[in-house]
């Protein structure tokens, strides 16, 4: 018999779920450390398991949220491609709902304020963040934007918002992140207008199944939704889909929109309801069989690199990195050094992994990189095509491993 896990989308604990993947024992991965740390690391089951009843896919066991979410270091304005995929959905939404400077936008975890920006250039200038990392809320506040240092959840909405007062809710790769996933739509229902709309920006399930990136497993990522299990939670609390898409930000996400109201569900969500009906039970055990079967490839990669005598760096240093490298076993001796431009993350090393992460110099580089930032491959590639004229070359680890 399974040992109980507590459901996110029931809000109760439960047996009646499947083991999906076991990605072992990790630390959490965006608790970069330093050099007094290494070694040091506390670690935590990382499982996927799909809950029956749901047919929600979640982890088994969940990290603290005041352990991951009271300070860390990531970043939302450190890329140029996302930044524009804000922008894109901020004047779409503008658009689409006719808001005017009026209306009151609210960002739940919205980080150091990237999305909101994007609003306030187009005129939206009424917008509360609701930031719940002490270090990030002050980036967002410096940023020109009214930040709320809080969790985002029922109680706390109601100390800070009237009901019924915000025009547009939107969750920006949060959605899958909250502890409190009851409690937190709650604080939805309550403080969103009758007319108002939320939007959620969810990783996308079909994506990692089909690219097989696995890396987007790890313990920040609480719940991983295909369209079907996002709208089925979302209807329970009277919360109906009226739009959704298909973006390729983040290695494939979906946009989804819902209303407080029964409402028609746009044509352009119809392509994505039919793509989505083939990721079930089935499609997540052969998904978790192929990364199995793949584990040490990379590794006997880099491994026969090395014995040739390349050096050999990461490039970026983002958590789904950590869970890349934990897994199949790459650490620092196999990779030199990672990367970066976050000032986070430079001068720390990964956990698990050790490796030191430096900043980004146009002077050292090495004969290859491993891309752990491969979600951003296309605007990554594009900076670096004169190191790639030079000789250097690229590792690119997802769907397939390939050399740039």
């Amino acid at each position: 018999m399974n040992k109980p896990i507590f459901s996110l989308a029931e809000n109760q604990f439960t047996t009646d779920y499947e083991l999906i993947l076991d990605l072992g024992s990790q630390p959490w991965g965006n608790n970069f450390i330093n050099k007094d740390q290494v070694g040091k690391e506390s670690f935590y089951p990382l499982q996927l398991v799909y809950c029956n009843q749901s047919e929600l896919l979640q982890l088994s066991y969940f990290v603290p949220k005041e352990v991951m979410f009271k300070k860390h270091s990531y970043l939302s304005g450190t890329t140029r491609t996302l930044l524009d995929h804000f922008y894109n959905l901020a004047e779409e939404n503008i658009e689409q709902y006719q808001l005017t400077s009026e209306d009151i936008i609210l960002d739940i975890g919205g980080n150091d304020g990237s999305q909101l920006q994007q609003y306030k250039k187009l005129g939206i200038t009424n917008t509360i963040n609701f930031e719940s990392a002490d270090n990030i809320a002050d980036i967002s506040r410096e940023n020109g934007i009214n930040t709320l240092n809080d969790f985002f959840n029922e109680e706390n909405v109601k100390k800070h918002l009237e009901p019924n007062s915000i025009k547009l809710i939107n969750a920006s790769g949060v959605f899958f992140h909250l502890e409190e996933l009851d409690s937190v739509i709650k604080g939805i229902n309550y403080s969103l207008k009758e007319d108002g709309i939320f939007v959620a920006q969810c990783m996308y399930v079909g994506a990692m199944v089909d690219n097989l990136n696995f890396d987007t497993i790890y313990h920040e990522h609480l719940c991983y939704y295909t369209l079907n299990s996002l709208t089925k939670l979302l209807l329970k609390y009277n919360l109906h889909l009226e739009d959704a898409y298909f973006s390729e930000i983040h290695s494939g996400s979906i946009i989804c929109k819902f209303r407080k109201y029964e409402t028609t569900t746009s044509e352009r969500t119809k392509p994505l309801i039919k793509r989505d009906s083939k990721y079930t039970l089935e499609s997540f055990k052969e998904f978790s069989n192929k990364v199995q079967d793949k584990r040490w490839e990379l590794r006997e990669l880099l491994l026969s690199l090395k014995e040739k005598g390349n050096k050999i760096y990461a490039y970026g240093a983002p958590v789904k990195g950590n869970t890349l490298l934990n897994y199949m076993k790459i650490d620092n001796t196999l990779i030199d050094k990672a990367v970066e431009i976050n000032p986070y993350k430079i001068g720390t090393y990964t956990p698990g992994s050790h490796i030191l992460v430096e900043s980004e110099s146009e002077n050292d580089f090495p004969d290859y990189y491993l891309m752990l930032s491969h979600n951003f491959e296309k605007e990554l590639i594009e900076k670096n095509k004169n190191l790639i004229k030079k000789g250097v070359k690229f590792i690119i680890p997802f769907p397939e491993i390939k050399i740039i």
